[in-house]
């Protein structure tokens, strides 16, 4: 009784212990589940804002003057708490955005009875501008927004600071010399460029060397012959100068020279009047507006002649009136075109999308602009109500052909898939195509996987179907052993040490795939003339033995001829010879290095999973065929790899999976340029290395960061595809043997 209440007891202790088992296995399992989904959604919630479009909110609208005057240019402070307006009487007034109270009343040095005509702002980092009046003035200035803290708060204070003042020559006539329009720029160095139209259309040209403190002026008349020009810009750089005429023609002048400004090209962009004209962000990219509501951009692109032509780029959504005004961003390539209506739109130059259509007021606009930020828009109607809206446009660039398509950019001579996330200066254009990581992974995998799968099946093969029982214990926890070697280990020499072997003997590795398949021909045709009574006293397992020699053997011959070769049909040098006859370069870490080291990481996934395959395959399938007189390798190809298939296609895709992902291996054997080649002797970059070395760097919340993370959403989706796919694809090949 004693003993069964005992047993009795045992059993419950055993039965609650395997329910807290199930109870924590399960939990675990459930654990994984969740985690996954975390992170999933963790990715897609911060890639969800790159899908966001560009959204616009009015904020505020109130007059802000009670004069007839036309406002010729407007500006806010970074912080959108002051605005300024500049009207033809030369006043200058500056205002608190949020109720429209007058903070300070400037005037520019302005003659009794002189008006201005137009106006240009010179600067997208510093707001300078010139204005010219209708009697022959140009008045250059500059506007101060300075933010001074204290213990009450932030204040803006404004001022204005007249920099220069100078009178263009006159026409020769009693009329005097009005400047009806004005095209003006400061560039880094201070140099100042002023172009401007008179009353009877004369184009004139001055320029102001800061370094040589030296002034040259020039009459660019005799270039249009009997066309008019309606529209001019100068690049915020000052070395071009761009005029459009009442024909659609348009003049290209190289300011270089400052003695001789070069007319460098003319073409026609357009049937119609061109009515505005403006650089972008970079001094690349010219916006185009006609009278007929259209909007275009044009940059220089290199001809086979090695020719700088413009080339049109990108036709935006048009305005149903003539564009009379263009604004540009100084944080990108977004810019602003307003019409005679009243009409506005946003767009992105380097997508060539318009983001924003939205009509300001039910009056044309004087003067409107972006803010300094580029995260408000600003307008002063022909009433002279001020409004102010608030633009959210955080990634223009992450348009769906930014990202996957080609795009045109700036210097490049045809749309391309670039991947170049920083640049050297604020002007960069970002060019953030996923093409060339996908395909740098797809082509890293591709190597990796054409060096492990055919070494990690057949050892599997080897190993269980030939190997003797003490040599399959010793090979299988010796691969597997492998696989705990840290990935950093084996990146560090591969890009280290195995990078600049390779290269040195470059034509010797590349001969041991002509060598190794003759010397082992050789090899076995020798084998096979040796007496079978001979050859069936060796041991199973010792012909491994007698294979290494063979295989080192066609390595030292290999090594030994690679000069020889390389001298014979190379020119002793076969880098320089596959450069010159296929145009192919040879760099140092290159992608016969990465598959090398990622195979030899891949192989023991491979090998072990595989191996497991064919061990499992019932022992009766084998001993069925064996007796049916089948030999050896007969039954192994004939019998047992179909019944193990599935294992092994499980196996590669497992294998693949971890390709895909890898990091550290790719980061560190390869070059990581982005580029679309699948040249062996090229590198790449793939999307887990990119996102090692870009994240650190990206600013938080900001384009790069985003896409970086929906980089890791999509090798995120890769690998669940792949893995997902060989569970499906291994358990129907399962099925189908399960008859055996």
């Amino acid at each position: 009784m004693e003993q069964n209440d005992t047993k009795q007891q045992h059993y419950e202790s055993v039965y609650r212990a395997d329910r807290w088992a199930k109870r924590f296995i399960t939990a675990g399992g459930y654990g994984i589940i969740v985690s996954i989904l975390a992170i999933l959604l963790f990715l897609v919630y911060q890639s969800l804002p790159l899908g966001q479009n560009a959204s616009l909110k009015h904020l505020l609208s109130y007059p802000v003057t009670d004069t007839g005057n036309q406002v010729l240019l407007t500006g806010s402070d970074s912080y959108m708490e002051i605005f300024y307006t500049l009207d033809q009487a030369g006043r200058l007034n500056f205002y608190h955005i949020s109720d429209g109270s007058l903070v300070l009343a400037e005037k520019l040095p302005l003659g009794e009875g002189e008006k201005l005509l137009s106006a240009a702002r010179g600067s997208l980092g510093r707001d300078v501008f010139a204005a010219g009046s209708d009697s022959g003035r140009v008045i250059t200035a500059e506007i101060s927004m300075t933010a001074v803290f204290s213990d009450s708060g932030r204040v803006i204070v404004p001022s204005l600071d007249i920099e220069e003042t100078w009178t263009a020559e006159s026409a020769g006539d009693s009329i005097p010399n009005h400047i009806e329009q004005l095209a003006f720029v400061q560039n880094e160095d201070l140099s100042r460029f002023w172009a401007w139209k008179d009353h009877v259309g004369n184009i004139h040209l001055r320029i102001y060397d800061a370094d040589d403190e030296e002034t040259y002026q020039h009459t660019l008349q005799d270039y249009f012959q009997n066309l008019t020009v309606t529209a001019m810009t100068l690049s915020h750089g000052g070395d071009n100068f761009i005029a459009g005429t009442q024909s659609g023609d348009l003049f290209w002048f190289k300011l270089d020279d400052f003695e001789s400004p070069e007319l460098k090209d003319t073409w026609k962009s357009t049937q119609n009047a061109i009515s505005s004209l403006q650089y972008l962000l970079g001094d690349q990219a010219l916006v185009i507006g006609d009278n007929q509501g259209a909007v275009e951009s044009w940059f220089p692109v290199r001809t086979p002649a090695n020719w700088l032509k413009f080339t049109q780029i990108h036709r935006f959504e048009s305005h149903p009136a003539p564009v009379t005004q263009i604004y540009t961003s100084s944080r990108n390539r977004n810019f602003l075109t307003v019409d005679n209506k009243g009409n506005v739109k946003l767009h992105y130059a380097t997508t060539g999308q318009t983001e924003l259509n939205f009509r300001a007021s039910d009056f044309p606009i004087q003067a409107a602009g972006l803010t300094p930020k580029s995260n408000g828009i600003i307008a002063v109607d022909g009433q002279r109500q001020f409004t102010l809206f608030q633009l959210n446009d955080p990634h223009p660039e992450s348009t769906f052909q930014g990202l996957f398509g080609k795009v045109w950019y700036e210097g490049y001579p045809q749309p391309e898939f670039v991947w170049q996330s920083t640049g050297g200066s604020d002007e960069f254009e970002p060019k953030l195509s996923l093409i060339p990581l996908i395909f740098g992974t797809l082509k890293g995998t591709l190597y990796a996987m054409l060096f492990s799968v055919p070494i990690a099946i057949m050892a599997a093969i080897y190993v269980s179907q030939f190997s003797p029982h003490w040599l399959a214990r010793a090979i299988k926890p010796t691969v597997e052993i492998m696989a705990a070697l840290p990935s950093v280990v084996i990146g560090f020499l591969a890009g280290l040490y195995f990078s600049p072997l390779f290269e040195e003997y470059l034509m010797g590795f590349l001969s041991v795939f002509i060598f190794l398949p003759v010397v082992f021909i050789l090899a076995v045709l020798i084998w096979r003339m040796v007496p079978e009574h001979h050859r069936t006293r060796l041991k199973p397992g010792t012909e491994l033995a007698l294979l290494i020699p063979v295989v080192s053997l066609a390595i030292a011959i290999s090594i030994w001829l690679g000069p020889t070769i390389e001298a014979v049909f190379f020119g002793a040098n076969f880098q320089q010879w596959i450069f010159t006859n296929l145009g192919v370069t040879y760099e140092t870490r290159n992608s016969l290095v990465v598959g090398f080291a990622l195979g030899f990481a891949v192989i023991p996934i491979i090998f072990t999973m595989a191996e497991d395959a064919l061990t499992n395959v019932p022992e009766s399938l084998s001993s069925a065929s064996l007796a049916l007189g089948a030999s050896r390798w007969q039954t192994v190809r004939r019998v047992i790899l179909p019944a193990a298939s599935g294992g092994i296609f499980a196996a590669t895709m497992l294998g693949l999976g971890r390709a895909v992902g890898e990091t550290m291996i790719v980061l560190m054997a390869t070059g990581n340029t982005p580029i679309l080649d699948l040249n062996p002797f090229n590198g790449f970059r793939a999307m887990s290395a990119c996102i090692a070395v870009e994240i650190p760097e990206a600013p938080v919340g900001g384009t790069l960061y985003r896409v970086l993370f929906f980089t890791a959403l999509l090798l995120f989706v890769f690998t669940f595809v792949i893995n997902t796919v060989s569970s499906m694809i291994g358990e129907r090949l399962r099925k189908k043997y399960a008859r055996f």
